[in-house]
């Protein structure tokens, strides 16, 4: 098939992308009518083991988070086509910062409450429901004519996403409750670095041979989420009782940290979003934890907004070299990361009870002076010594993705666990949001883009330290 004859096709069906999203929303609610999107109770004599659709959920979750973290690196990657392209949207980097930045404040302000939804409703409704919203919104966002309407619709994708994160690592969790854990986590989570390598060749797809440009592009893709949220409908499915038991199932808390009651069976499907914060917060994990994740969070969503446009100014790369050379090679050490540190964690794990704590801890300590080497030393390091050093950036997220829901679950009540989730993404979004930001407003006032993310590896080693003081799990087990 040519290239000529996939733009014609794509031409063609993308317009109906709205149209194809509405039934497919119909179908989700009268699934909701028929089978109900009340949370059940959860069987505490169920079975640690996952089961065929623990691993199905894995697999059909992986290409929604990788279609998600697509659609978010695709934005930076197209950044010269968008803001300069003939059909473009003029505007200054601040600007552009700021699409990101308004798509993590809304993402970040409602991360718990689409965490504290799944945690009181199916986790499979809050999915299907989330895919349909990014398939219009990424479609909108090929469509918008004036920056007033592209920030619009990258601000209504922090509703979608906001959804989908909690909902799908607590679904995943709550099958996988034993030793497989962590590498359930890992593999989910390894879709987000597919879709972000995938979408360095952005570039490629808009102004290279396909030659879609850059709304196309968008368009075609918010087509494609459609289609797969059939998938999505006919092979995930919620466990038997989605509500996590009333102590962690896998490792519970220290005495010390334990509430002075266990809720009763008849408010475990009843709580309020105040009971959730107070239940969470009473932990000192969870402060802990939410630090970790602002620190880890201002490196990691730096690169992703401004690495593209950081190695074309430092090293004078054009966009369709500098979006493959930034996306690739980080990901490729998330996606070894978050893999191989799930299986180091879950193995470790069986005779040391910190090692969920351990693994992305050691990795922060490791990569934070990398990260700092490469730009400080960039001038002489030349480019291939300095994607190779800041990829170890990729390598701490990757160790922290695949750890961070087990090492949340081990330390709060597990039934909300997707709350908890939420509140994370809240602090890593929100930092987020400030650093897409303030990158390109330090940019326009003349600071380089290199001493931004100097000052992140410097971060990430206080970052590493932290792990080691989160609080040992009990070697009482279910596992």
């Amino acid at each position: 098939m040519s290239y000529e004859t996939i733009r014609e096709c794509l031409k063609t069906v993308s317009p109906y992308t709205l149209e194809a999203a509405l039934l497919v929303a119909i179908v989700v609610a009268l699934i909701a009518i028929f089978k109900g999107i009340r949370v059940k109770s959860f069987d505490k004599n169920a079975p640690g083991g996952p089961g065929v659709w623990g691993w199905v959920a894995v697999v059909v979750l992986w290409a929604v988070v990788m279609l998600n973290y697509f659609d978010r690196q695709l934005l930076s990657v197209l950044h010269d086509p968008i803001v300069k392209g003939e059909d473009g949207i003029k505007m200054t980097d601040a600007e552009f910062g700021f699409l990101t930045s308004a798509f993590l404040v809304v993402y970040a302000v409602l991360s718990p409450l689409g965490g504290y939804l799944a945690d009181r409703f199916s986790r499979k409704f809050i999915i299907m429901s989330s895919l349909v919203v990014w398939s219009v919104v990424t479609w909108l966002t090929g469509a918008a004519e004036t920056y007033n309407q592209l920030l619009a619709a990258r601000a209504a994708m922090g509703i979608s996403e906001a959804f989908y994160i909690p909902a799908a690592l607590a679904l995943i969790t709550d099958y996988h409750r034993g030793n497989t854990r962590s590498l359930a986590t890992g593999l989910h989570m390894s879709g987000i670095y597919t879709g972000q390598i995938i979408a360095g060749f952005g570039a490629t797809m808009a102004t290279g041979q396909l030659a879609l440009g850059w709304r196309l592009t968008f368009e075609a893709f918010g087509f494609f989420g459609v289609i797969y949220a059939l998938i999505v409908i006919l092979f995930l499915h919620d466990p038997q009782g989605t509500a996590a038991p009333a102590a962690p199932a896998e490792e519970a808390p220290k005495a010390e940290d334990k509430p002075a009651a266990e809720p009763t069976a008849a408010q475990e499907d009843s709580f309020s979003f105040m009971e959730v914060m107070r239940s969470l917060f009473s932990r000192r994990a969870m402060c802990l934890l939410l630090i970790i994740v602002a620190i880890a969070g201002f490196a990691n969503w730096f690169l992703m907004t401004w690495y593209p446009t950081l190695l074309g100014e430092t090293f004078n790369l054009k966009p369709e070299e500098a979006g493959p050379k930034a996306t690739v090679w980080v990901n490729v050490a998330k996606y070894v990361a978050v893999l191989g540190g799930a299986v180091i964690a879950d193995l470790w794990y069986q005779r040391n009870r910190n090692a969920r704590a351990y693994v992305p801890g050691i990795s922060f300590l490791i990569a934070g002076p990398c990260i700092v080497l490469g730009m400080l030393g960039c001038s002489w390091l030349g480019l291939a010594a300095a994607i190779a050093l800041i990829s170890m950036q990729g390598v701490a997220q990757g160790a922290l993705d695949a750890t961070l829901m087990p090492l949340l679950r081990s330390n709060i009540d597990e039934r909300f666990s997707a709350t908890g989730y939420g509140m994370l993404n809240l602090t890593s979004a929100g930092i987020g949001a400030l650093i897409a930001w303030g990158g390109g407003y330090l940019k326009d006032a003349g600071i380089p883009l290199t001493f931004s993310l100097t000052v992140a590896g410097a971060l990430m080693c206080v970052c590493g330290l932290l792990f080691f003081f989160l609080s040992k799990p009990s070697d009482k087990t279910t596992a």
